[in-house]
């Protein structure tokens, strides 16, 4: 079993915007392709052709979004047996191995703990995000030459999130690197 962690160390939060009736999210499974376990609240997520969840965004015209749960979440994973077979098993409300995440071009503003702590963030700086290496999925602050997706733009910087933990307030934004014909 997996040493427990707290539960606010890994967040995405929404400073403004969200909850709202039009909020823009989606919700998709995680690609078993996914190596990475577990993948945390706040990490950049894509699309794959199989309507799936990939961290990054590996094509560089992707959609990013920003899941807000845990992919080991309780609600999201739960291996608690089988209601057919178990007495007092836990059973899901939704489909398990959903996750949720906000669409980048939503009308928002974000912190996340999902970011790469050795860059600089500065108001206005243009954010984006690996899609491969230890850094995948997570928020890194560049300066755009036109090859990488933009996903996000620097808000307020670093920041706490609510609860103790450092994250990047951010607006999500999506500028492709690469638009294709």
């Amino acid at each position: 079993m997996a040493a427990p962690r707290q539960m606010t160390k890994y967040t995405l939060n929404a400073l403004k915007g969200w909850p709202s009736q039009s909020a823009v999210d989606f919700v998709a499974k995680l690609d078993s392709s996914v190596s990475t376990d577990p993948v945390y609240a706040g990490s950049v997520v894509s699309l794959n052709a199989s309507g799936n969840f990939i961290l990054g965004t590996d094509a560089v015209s992707a959609m990013p979004m920003f899941v807000f749960q845990n992919s080991d979440d309780p609600d999201v994973a739960n291996d608690g047996g089988t209601a057919s077979t178990d007495a007092g098993v836990w059973v899901p409300v939704a489909p398990t191995g959903q996750m949720m995440a906000l669409v980048a071009t939503g009308a928002y503003e974000l912190v996340s703990t999902q970011y790469v702590t050795a860059s600089t963030y500065t108001i206005n700086l243009p954010l984006w995000s690996d899609d491969a290496g230890a850094n995948i999925g997570k928020l890194d602050a560049t300066t755009w030459t036109g090859g990488k997706t933009v996903v996000g733009v620097v808000s307020r910087g670093v920041v706490d999130n609510g609860y103790g933990h450092n994250g990047v307030a951010f607006w999500p934004y999506f500028l492709p690197g690469v638009i294709n014909a």
